[in-house]
């Protein structure tokens, strides 16, 4: 694939905020003709800079096959960031497989991963390239550690991960996490040990301190199937992942989601949570990662600390993560086809080079180093 001013980008779920962000990362980065798509036309041309002409604004709706095929029929590749993900599953990915389209998804996971597994073969024979996961998280917080391994580690022997995020909840993100918890996606009060799965010795909440503006948060540990391939395509003997709240009752109250669901159902519950703000309202959006890693470079024990912080909510930099994406897949013209998750498959290195360049920046510490340097 050749980068090409005229090669069309289309993304789906434009004026959420996620493709909000896509839209003008890659508007501000790159000079890639774009293909707006959502339900409400007037709110893209409200919402974006009519004067550009790079951009293209065009009503569909996801449930319209027909429109749905003619969106993806104009474009190279889509990157998809409408949602909530459960309920769009695989109507955009079937869409681009029909038209012969490259498909770039913010969201998906282990159920869109397993559904187009089953598509693979028709996927590789039109020489497509399919990458789910491409958000912040599954996505970013699988792509940062392995970027650090790759640069600073011989040997992995231990890896602690923690995210947090917090800022007011979209329909689309309480959607999917009401859904996440119902299908429990994600493998709780887990870790991984020596390539297994395994349960956490004291089955209660942690409280830990994590460094600003994050401070101190409840720590709850998760293995999902994106971190748990990364880990083991790695080597990594030992991994932690904790998903971080501000208050113990946040986690407590995720287990009431069950019981609520059944009673006011899906919608109604996302519905009375969208809006509701996570975090510490005391403090701005933001968005960190904080890991230690622990192992072996050049026959010597050495530790590093990694941190990324945007100042903005989950949704937008996810939006963030998927422009970045789009542009590596078009800058190095790949020769693999199929269904990957997207550490599989993209260069870590560029990614975060991309990151640094719009302003998202990733600090390491060397915290132990007995001998030798790194380079």
């Amino acid at each position: 694939m050749k980068k090409e001013k005229y090669n069309t980008i289309g993304i789906l779920g434009a004026t959420g905020s996620v493709g909000k962000k896509a839209a003008k990362t890659l508007m501000e980065h790159t000079d890639y003709k774009l293909l707006l798509g959502s339900r409400d036309k007037n709110k893209l041309e409200t919402m974006f800079d009519v004067s550009d002409s790079i951009k293209e604004y065009v009503q569909v709706d996801i449930n319209n096959k027909v429109q749905l095929e003619e969106f993806c029929s104009r474009c190279s590749m889509v990157l998809n960031c409408s949602g909530p993900s459960e309920i769009i599953l695989e109507k955009v990915a079937l869409a681009c497989i029909e038209r012969g389209v490259h498909y770039v998804d913010v969201s998906g996971g282990e159920k869109l991963y397993e559904l187009l597994k089953t598509k693979e073969d028709i996927i590789r024979s039109k020489k497509l390239l399919f990458i789910i996961a491409c958000g912040v998280y599954p996505g970013l917080t699988e792509i940062y550690p392995k970027y650090i391994i790759k640069k600073y580690f011989d040997l992995v022997n231990s890896l602690k991960f923690y995210f947090t995020t917090q800022g007011k909840l979209s329909f689309s993100s309480a959607y999917d996490y009401i859904c996440g918890i119902l299908n429990k996606v994600g493998k709780g009060m887990k870790y991984i040990d020596r390539g297994c799965i395994t349960s956490v010795d004291n089955n209660k909440i942690q409280e830990c301190s994590l460094p600003e503006p994050a401070g101190s948060r409840y720590c709850y540990p998760i293995i999902n199937v994106e971190f748990e391939k990364m880990c083991q395509n790695n080597n990594i003997d030992e991994a932690y992942f904790y998903n971080t709240f501000y208050n113990k009752e946040d986690i407590e109250n995720a287990m009431l989601i069950i019981k609520d669901s059944k009673r006011l159902g899906k919608d109604v519950l996302a519905k009375n949570m969208t809006g509701q703000f996570v975090g510490d309202s005391s403090l701005r959006d933001f968005t960190m990662i904080y890991m230690t890693c622990e192992g072996i470079k050049d026959n010597s024990e050495i530790e590093i600390e990694g941190k990324m912080l945007y100042q903005g909510a989950g949704n937008d930099i996810s939006g963030i993560v998927g422009a970045n994406v789009i542009e590596i897949i078009m800058d190095t013209e790949p020769n693999e086809h199929g269904i990957y998750y997207v550490t599989d498959i993209i260069s870590v290195d560029s990614f975060i080079d991309k990151m640094n360049n719009k302003g998202i920046m990733f600090y390491e510490t060397i915290k132990e180093y007995e001998e030798g340097e790194i380079i």
